[in-house]
């Protein structure tokens, strides 16, 4: 081996040397601006929520940490309940198949089981054959938005009226449910599902005429 060969040897370890120093301390920087990026990017979701517009849908804010998002659920839990009972209860003989369809979407198994129950007692039919409308009248709706899954009961009264005439009929309508966190969607807006439905329907005596 040569004289010369020999002197580089040394020179091309220490090129190495300087090769694997320089490797190492740029896989310490790559490394620690993902560790910055990851840690502000968790900061920013913790401060994302939805809450609740004039209209009733959720919008995306910024500033708010996931702690606080519990305070801003309950408004949508409301209207959530109030969109539920108004799509499936106030229809008509013209819209009721379109209107529990989109009630569907914010129930499950005990909703499509409610509709079932109806359709095979033939009220939906009876909307058709004796030109009948319904109207939700909402007297209170209570959430309880403590712990998940949250509990919900709705207190109302179901006015059916036939459309050639005046005469109505009306039943009190009762339900307890609970609403599980789902992911929303643009059909279900409040990412909220009803669920464990339980309905209690009364009709209420007409008044006597004075």
């Amino acid at each position: 081996m040569e004289l010369k060969t020999l002197k580089d040897i040394p020179t091309s370890f220490a090129l190495a040397k300087r090769a694997v120093f320089l490797c190492l301390i740029v896989s310490v920087i790559v490394s620690a601006g993902s560790l910055t990026w990851a840690f502000f990017t968790a900061q920013s979701m913790r401060k994302t929520a939805y809450i609740l517009t004039e209209d009733g849908q959720a919008a995306l804010v910024q500033g708010i940490y996931g702690g606080e998002i519990d305070a801003y659920r309950k408004p949508e839990i409301m209207n959530h309940i109030k969109m539920f009972h108004t799509s499936f209860w106030e229809v008509d003989q013209f819209n009721y198949k379109r209107k529990v369809d989109q009630a569907l979407y914010l129930a499950g198994r005990s909703g499509k089981q409610l509709y079932k129950t109806l359709e095979a007692n033939g009220h939906f039919a009876k909307l058709s054959t004796e030109n009948l409308r319904q109207k939700i009248v909402i007297d209170s709706i209570k959430v309880n938005d403590k712990s998940s899954p949250y509990q919900g009961r709705f207190y109302g009264k179901l006015r059916v009226l036939r459309t050639d005439q005046k005469t109505e009929s009306v039943n009190e309508i009762r339900a307890k449910f609970v609403l599980y966190n789902v992911s929303r969607t643009n059909k279900n807006p409040h990412g909220l599902l009803i669920e464990n439905y339980d309905l209690d329907s009364r009709p209420v005596p007409p008044k006597n005429p004075i």
